[in-house]
């Protein structure tokens, strides 16, 4: 027996239809629109970055892009390190670093070891394999000029073993130096995991000597043996 079908079906059935298509339009023209929007921030933020916040021939490259509790988290590159730093889906705020709000109840200070280094919760940044070093300072900085050359004789001991960014103009790696330091210098980073604000001059040459070594041996995990070996007692203490 055939199915009749009659005009109102007919109709019911084109009007359905033609809603899905209308729908599908839409979902497909917003993500194309999305997608587009989202291409156009990530350039100016990416622009924003190169301009303002690298120099010395240092530029940011994206590593890609994805929308994460209501902003654009970004993947920054960096020269061998890749960063997440996010941007207001408007495009008009960039935030270098996002920071977990925590209660204050259960946030703990950060814990201050030998030579008044702080330690970060954090897993030891490295490039090509080797443990990274920076140092922020500045000429006009008194601080700076007596802690600086104290490094640098201390880092001769570990040649090869870390990666030494010596900034004594504060003028590169900008993105570590505004995640550890609230723009004052001396700032010395070791391996993104142990940081200090300030020099150690109140400690004396000679026990900051021993402070920064014993850091850098914790990095090295104890090497070179003949140099860590000496300051065993504070690396312990680390």
């Amino acid at each position: 027996m055939p199915i009749k079908i009659n005009k109102n079906s007919i109709m019911v059935i084109v009007a359905v239809v033609v809603l899905l298509a209308v729908v599908a339009f839409g979902y497909f023209y917003n993500k194309k629109q999305e997608a587009k929007n989202i291409q156009q921030i990530t350039e100016k933020a990416i622009e924003f970055v190169n301009k303002n916040l690298l120099s010395g021939g240092t530029t940011a490259s994206l590593q890609g892009a994805t929308s994460t509790n209501g902003v654009l988290r970004i993947g920054l590159k960096i020269g061998e390190q890749t960063y997440d730093s996010y941007v207001t889906k408007d495009g008009k705020l960039f935030f270098p670093e996002g920071y977990e709000i925590k209660d204050p109840a259960t946030t703990s200070e950060p814990s201050v070891s030998v030579g008044n280094f702080m330690t970060k919760d954090v897993d030891i940044c490295k490039e090509n394999g080797k443990p990274i070093v920076y140092f922020f300072g500045s000429a006009t900085c008194p601080h700076c000029q007596w802690e600086h050359p104290i490094l640098q004789e201390v880092m001769k001991n570990f040649e090869g073993m870390v990666s030494f960014h010596d900034n004594p103009n504060a003028e590169a790696d900008m993105e570590i130096f505004s995640a550890y330091s609230d723009g004052g210098v001396p700032t010395m980073v070791f391996g993104c995991k142990y940081y200090r604000l300030g020099s150690g001059e109140s400690d004396g040459e000679e026990q900051e000597i021993k402070n920064l070594t014993a850091v850098l041996c914790k990095l090295t995990d104890n090497k070179p043996t003949e140099i860590c070996s000496a300051v065993q007692d504070l690396v312990n203490q680390i």
